[in-house]
Order: C-alpha cells, then sequence, then structure tokens
C-alpha cells in the first residue's frame, strides 16, 4: 500500500508588519527574545516600532527555543520536527575517557603478567594448600598419583568475592577418593581411644603433617581441628573435576526430605552431639556449594545421567524458553491495552484484601468476647490456641484497620498521579511497539557481558596459578626447613625436596585487586552504554512532533552512534563511580573473611554496618547514575550536569517519582512472576510425565528436575530482557514527561510534546495541537 502523503495541519507563524493596525486574538509578544534568534531569518532584533503579528500560515510554525534543547539547525525542524536529533552535542567528560582508556592498556599489562607466570598445568590438575597437584607423580619430591581429588575442609567459605583475591580461605587436600558419609568430629566426644583411631584411619581427613596413629583422645582431635589441621565435618560427597562437592546438590529434588529427616545429614548430627559453630547447617552445603559450581560438570555416571537428559529434552526447552519471550512481548501488548485496568484493579484488590481482614477481625473478637472467651499468653505448643484469644483479633482488627485507612488515604491523594502514572506506562507501549528493534537490542550488551567476564575470569585463572616451584636439599638430620638451600626441582638431585609454590602473594593478590576492578569497570561501562543507547531512542520517539514521521529510522543504532561518538567520557565516569563503590564492598567482604570468627564484636559489628552502608551507596548510585544517563541521551550535556539537572528534576517531583516507580514496578512484578512461575508448572507437568501432549513422543528421564530448572532460569531472563526495557522506556518517557511539563507551557513558541491524554489529566493543552499519533 502507498504510503500517505503527509497532511500540513494549519498553524500559525510570526510575519512582520510595519505598523500597529489590527491586533489579532493572540496577544503580542515582545521583538526581543532572549535567544537571539528571530523569525525570516533576521540576525539582528528588529526596530521597537515593529513586531510580530500572529497571522494565518502557509507551512508549520517551528519553535526556535524546545525545552532546554540547544537546536544548531532549525531549518532541520521543519523536514523533521524532533528538537532531540539537531541539539548542539561535543565531546563530554574527555579526562576519563581518556583515563578508561589507559586503565585498559593497564588491565592488558595485568594479563601479560598472568600468562607469563602462571603454568596451564595447574589450570588443569588441582592443587591443595601446599600448591602440590593432586593426580600428579612429581618424581622424587611428591606423588600423588592415587590421590586425584582435592577436598575442602569447609566450602561454605569459599562462598564469598574474596575468594577472587586471596583464593578459598579453607584448608584443601589431595585425597584418594571423595567422603562416603556424613561425619562430625563431636560425635567422638565420648568415644574411646579404639573407636577414635578407627574414625581417624577411615573418617577423619588431616593435613600430610599430622600423624592419625598419636591421636587417641578426643581433646587431641578438637585440638587439630581448631588449628585447621583436620576436618570438623564431612557429607556424602561425588567428584566433579576432581574436586569434592555434596552428593546431596545432584539429588536436591528427590532426596531432600530423606536426607534432612535421616542420620544422614549435619543438622541430625548437630542436634545429637551438639555443636561448637565449626560445622554449619545441611543449607549451607547445599544451597551454597551450588553457587560455587555453576557450570561444573561431574564427569561420574551422575554426569552421564544429566547429559542423556538434556539430550533428550534440549528442543523441547528451547521452545519453552522461545515461548516465555513470546509471552513476554504479549504482555507488553497487555501493558498497553489494559495496564491502566490491571494497575486500578491490584489497588482493589488491596483494598478488598484488607476491609475483609479487618471486619473478620472485628467479627472474630466480637464472637470471642460474647462467648467469655480468655487470654493466656503463657506458652503453647499448639500455635492455634493464641487464635482462639480475644486479644490477638483485637490486635489484628486494629493493624487491618489502620492499615486500610491509610492505604484509602493514600490512594485518594495520589489518585491523579496514579491516572499519570497508567497514561506514562502505555506510552512507553507505543514506544516500544513503534520501534522493535529495542526488543532484540539487549542481546548486544549481553554478549558483551559475557565476553567480559570470560576475559576476567581467565585473568584470575592464571594470575591464581602463577608461582614458581621450591625445592630445598635437606638437611643433615633429613629434615626440610625454610632456611634450607635451595635447589633446582628439574635437576632431582639426591636429597633435592619439593616443598611448593614460592609466589608473590602481596604482587598477586594487587594484580587480583585490578582484574577484578576492571572486571567491574567495564561491566558497568557495557550496561551504561546499553542504557544510554535505548533512552537515546526513546527520547526521540517522545519529543517526536509527528509520532508517524518525525521518529528517526534505525533509532537505537543512531542513539547508540551518538553515545560512542561524544558520551564515552561521561559513560566512563558514570561507571567508574559504581564500580569503586563494588570494589569497596569486596575488600570489606575479604576484611571480614579474613578476621574470620573474631571474638571482636566492636569491630564484626562496625563491619557489618559498613557492608549495608556501602550496599545503599551503591544502590543509590545507580539510581543517581541511570538518570544521568537519560538526561545524557536527551541533551548530550556531561556526567556532572545531567546528574544534577535529573536528580534536581526528581526531588522538585519526589511523589511522582515514587508513584510511577512502585506502579511500573507492579506490572514488571506481575509480569515476571506469572510468565516464570506458569513455564515453571508447564515444564513440570510435560517433563515429569504428569501431561501428555498428543502427537509428541513421551521423554523418559533420569532427573526430570533438569529440564525444569533450566526452563524456569531461562524464562526468567528472557522475561527479564523484555521488561529491563520496558523498565527503561518508563524511566526516559518520564524524565521526558517531567521536563516537558516543566520546560513547555502549551504556547506557540513552547508546546508541549506529551500525549493528549496526559495533557487532559494535566488539565492543560497546546495552542495547536500536535500529531501524537
Amino acid at each position: 500500500m502507498a504510503r500517505k502523503k503527509r497532511t500540513m495541519p494549519a498553524a500559525e507563524v510570526y510575519e512582520k508588519s510595519d505598523s500597529f493596525g489590527q491586533m489579532p486574538s493572540a496577544p503580542p509578544i515582545s521583538p526581543h527574545r532572549m535567544d537571539h534568534i528571530y523569525p525570516d531569518s533576521y540576525g539582528s532584533p528588529p526596530p521597537l516600532h515593529q513586531a510580530y503579528h500572529v497571522q494565518p500560515a502557509r507551512a508549520n510554525y517551528v519553535p526556535d527555543q524546545i525545552a532546554r534543547f540547544n537546536v544548531i539547525k532549525p531549518d532541520r525542524l521543519a523536514k523533521r520536527h524532533n528538537p532531540q536529533l539537531y541539539t548542539k552535542r561535543g565531546c563530554t567528560d574527555v579526562f576519563c575517557c581518556f583515563l578508561f582508556f589507559v586503565f585498559l592498556c593497564g588491565w592488558v599489562v595485568v594479563a601479560s603478567l598472568g600468562i607469563m607466570w602462571g603454568d596451564p598445568q595447574r589450570l588443569i590438575y588441582p592443587t591443595d594448600s601446599e600448591f602440590r597437584r593432586c593426580g600428579v607423580d612429581q618424581g622424587g619430591y611428591y606423588n600423588f598419583s592415587k590421590r586425584p581429588y582435592l577436598f575442602y575442609f569447609d566450602l561454605t567459605k569459599c562462598i564469598s568475592y574474596a575468594t577472587a583475591l586471596g583464593g578459598c580461605q579453607t584448608t584443601q587436600i589431595c585425597v584418594e577418593e571423595c567422603p562416603s558419609q556424613y561425619f562430625s568430629y563431636l560425635q567422638l566426644r565420648t568415644a574411646s581411644a579404639a573407636e577414635i583411631q578407627n574414625k581417624m584411619k577411615n573418617v577423619v581427613y588431616c593435613t600430610d603433617d599430622v600423624d592419625k596413629s598419636t591421636v587417641t583422645t578426643f581433646v587431641a582431635l578438637q585440638s587439630l581441628v581448631q588449628r585447621g589441621k583436620c576436618v570438623s565435618y564431612t557429607v556424602k560427597s561425588v567428584p566433579v573435576l576432581q574436586r569434592c562437592f555434596p552428593e546431596a546438590i545432584f539429588n536436591a529434588v528427590d532426596n531432600v526430605n530423606t536426607v534432612l529427616n535421616s542420620s544422614n545429614s549435619l543438622d541430625y548430627l548437630k542436634r545429637t552431639f551438639g555443636d561448637d559453630a565449626l560445622i554449619p547447617q545441611d543449607i549451607q552445603i547445599t544451597g551454597q556449594s551450588s553457587e560455587v559450581m555453576k557450570s561444573v560438570v561431574e564427569d561420574q555416571p551422575v554426569t552421564h545421567k544429566v547429559i542423556h537428559d538434556l539430550s533428550q529434552t534440549w528442543w523441547q526447552t528451547l521452545i519453552l524458553i522461545f515461548a516465555a519471550g513470546i509471552l513476554s512481548f504479549i504482555w507488553t501488548v497487555i501493558m498497553r491495552l489494559l495496564g491502566s485496568l490491571l494497575i486500578w484493579l491490584s489497588i482493589f484488590l488491596v483494598l478488598g484484601a484488607l476491609g475483609f481482614g479487618a471486619g473478620f477481625s472485628w467479627i472474630k473478637w466480637n464472637n470471642l468476647k460474647a462467648t467469655g472467651a480468655i487470654d493466656d499468653y503463657s506458652f503453647h505448643p499448639a500455635f492455634d490456641a493464641y487464635f482462639e484469644m480475644p486479644t490477638t483479633w483485637f490486635v489484628v482488627a486494629i493493624a487491618t484497620s489502620v492499615l486500610l485507612v491509610i492505604f484509602l488515604l493514600v490512594i485518594l491523594f495520589i489518585r491523579q498521579r496514579i491516572s499519570i502514572a497508567c497514561a506514562l506506562i502505555s506510552e512507553s507501549s507505543k514506544a516500544i511497539g513503534s520501534m522493535m528493534s529495542t526488543l532484540v537490542f539487549p542481546l548486544f550488551p549481553f554478549i558483551l557481558h559475557i565476553g567480559v567476564f570470560a576475559l576476567w575470569g581467565s585473568i584470575a585463572i592464571w594470575l591464581a596459578s602463577s608461582g614458581q616451584e621450591i625445592c630445598r636439599m635437606k638437611e643433615t638430620n633429613g629434615q626440610v626447613y625454610n632456611t634450607s638451600t635451595k635447589c633446582d626441582c628439574n635437576a632431582k638431585l639426591a636429597g633435592c625436596t619439593y616443598v611448593g609454590i614460592e609466589k608473590e602473594s602481596d604482587t598477586i593478590f594487587w594484580l587480583q585487586v585490578y582484574n577484578l576492578f576492571a572486571f567491574f569497570w567495564l561491566s558497568c561501562f557495557v550496561t551504561a552504554l546499553g542504557d544510554i543507547a535505548l533512552a537515546g531512542a526513546f527520547a526521540s520517539y517522545y519529543w517526536a512532533r509527528d509520532k508517524r514521521h518525525d521518529v528517526p529510522t534505525f533509532p537505537v543504532i543512531r542513539a547508540l552512534n551518538r553515545a560512542m561518538r561524544y558520551n564515552l567520557g561521561s559513560i566512563a565516569f558514570g561507571s567508574l563511580i559504581i564500580a569503586i563503590v563494588k570494589i569497596i564492598r569486596v575488600m570489606l567482604e575479604y576484611i571480614d573473611h579474613k578476621l574470620g570468627k573474631s571474638e571482636n564484636k566492636a569491630v564484626k559489628w562496625v563491619l557489618m554496618c559498613l557492608k549495608c552502608c556501602f550496599w545503599c551507596l551503591e544502590m543509590f548510585f545507580k539510581f543517581l547514575t541511570k538518570n544521568a544517563y537519560i538526561m545524557i541521551a536527551i541533551y548530550g550535556k556531561n556526567f556532572f550536569s545531567s546528574a544534577k539537572d535529573s536528580f534536581l528534576l526528581i526531588t522538585r517531583n519526589i511523589v511522582r517519582t515514587v508513584v510511577v516507580h512502585k506502579v511500573a514496578g507492579i506490572l514488571l512484578f506481575l509480569g515476571k512472576a506469572m510468565i516464570t512461575l506458569g513455564m515453571g508448572i508447564l515444564s513440570f507437568y510435560y517433563f515429569s510425565g504428569r501431561w501428555v501432549v498428543e502427537g509428541v513422543p513421551k521423554v523418559d528421564l533420569y532427573y526430570y528436575f533438569v529440564p525444569i530448572v533450566i526452563v524456569v532460569i531461562g524464562s526468567y531472563f528472557m522475561a527479564d530482557l523484555f521488561f529491563d526495557v520496558y523498565e527503561m522506556a518508563v524511566d526516559t518517557t518520564f524524565i521526558c514527561f517531567l521536563e516537558d511539563s516543566e520546560q513547555n507551557d502549551g504556547s506557540l513558541e513552547r508546546p508541549y510534546f506529551m500525549s493528549q491524554k496526559l495533557l487532559e489529566i494535566l488539565g492543560t493543552k497546546n495552542e495547536i495541537p500536535l500529531h501524537t499519533k
């Protein structure tokens, strides 16, 4: 179908008049303008005896000044009326851009040092705390060929950013086989010497310098445990890439209840034999250990079963994840059509629930009082007994009634702002619908994030494996000391003994800090680049006078090009702030792990407060920088000016800001929850065999929870991918709306660019209607 010819609506322009004749209905304006730009290409102010009269126009009138845009080529606005496209821009925060480039060059140097100092063999074979490789026969020095597996004394201590800096903060030894049972050394508290010796030989793991045959009392064993020489507990484990991990991780769905309710659990052992704070809970082992080995593949038969399940269900899994993407897109359409209905329906449901709860509580209290029920708040094993006391329901009734009144008053006072929020959400949905490329663009920063993570991980591993093998000659008494003469490990001299790996610990530590900081900075940089590109695209939609013609082609690519051409320094500045806060949080976490179980409560309390404060500070800076990026995308100013303008703009409209974010948050939460939960339930019924699809072969699986977990995680990330775009659309449209409502007044020279629905809510209008469809 041929494209309709654009019609030019009747407008008004200012034409020069040499006399003060009949004045038009519109009031005259001053011939002198503050921006020194005049119609009809006047280069200087007209004589004071002349004025500009409003006359019928022969073409669309183009305002010379729009909001805070510094339009450098006003004549282009007559062709495509979108001031955001033609505002004056220049390179911003150049020094930060240069600093970012220098820092990346430093990162290359760090990577080069890691590759130079690292040993690829140490990346293949796990090493113990003495840097000896498990499963390797280092002829003449040590022979671990029959001890191929690495065992962690306390795996829960590996769950921390501090692991990336100083390694896992627990003793690690090479063992012949992974533990095959649950054990706590507290079981031996009343054991005989013979029983202790039996456990020491068969169950208890200790470092090589411990002579197990001399340990015959519980006190001796407890001393070794407290000094980190012997393990305090074991759980039934399986080898994963030559490392021992709890078996419960693989059988969590089917065996968790069996484990937790039998003697095969640490919780049971703690309840039975006591707890000295050295033994963690089962959930710490099964839950946290799974984070350590997110993508680790087990090389035992369990792995074969998992691979079999994945090979049987990969195409169904991909279809379900793709279906989640389709549902996410449909949800964006639903938010456009029924966004207001969903919001008000949620509000009325909350009001109804509070009203029902208050009414039921008052009735229950009245009935209990009428029957003569009494209050008795002494300890009762049956918790239901407390709900047969009138005072319980009296307190609940008062609480729900107060909440109902507060919620009702809040809704009455902010009902107009809720309407504005609904209109902004509808406008954001229209923007996404007219620029479908915005839904695909997040794949670009997602791929960059994967690349950044892979680069950081590779450098961290090379740095962690760096060091020089050290051998020393035995003394005359057959012992080897730190002061013994060094010898060449490759020469295999008589009496030359391998003692470990020598590395510049302090140097490696700070190189790891540099590497981690580079990861934070570059990761935040990629996120900011994606945000500013999307913000620029949505801003170009909002500031288009005619949504059908003035929105640029390829808006995301054009916004990305502007960001990379002019604003890399500002992006580096904002991401640097977030990265600094992140690395401070990591250092605090590292210090906390180094202190371990310190008895100094004051230091622990200070560290806890500092970690909480810096977490809050990170959240605040993320909010600040995100709005600063939106202002940069709109006006092209530097980071500090944009952050200041956006912050002041939000503080002047703080109630609107809170309402819009909460309303949008409700819709996005409902969407993510419904899509993820729905796909999880669907995959459960299908993969468990409870739902048979005619024409689709039934799959027989060893662990049906494996594809279910993949579908749930994939569905969440797919929904999050769509809704992150939607959230940026809402935030950008909101900032543009605030700028529009403050900088413009609806006059001929400063028309509003907001939709007609928003104009109606605000109770204002433009002198000349704009195209908004």
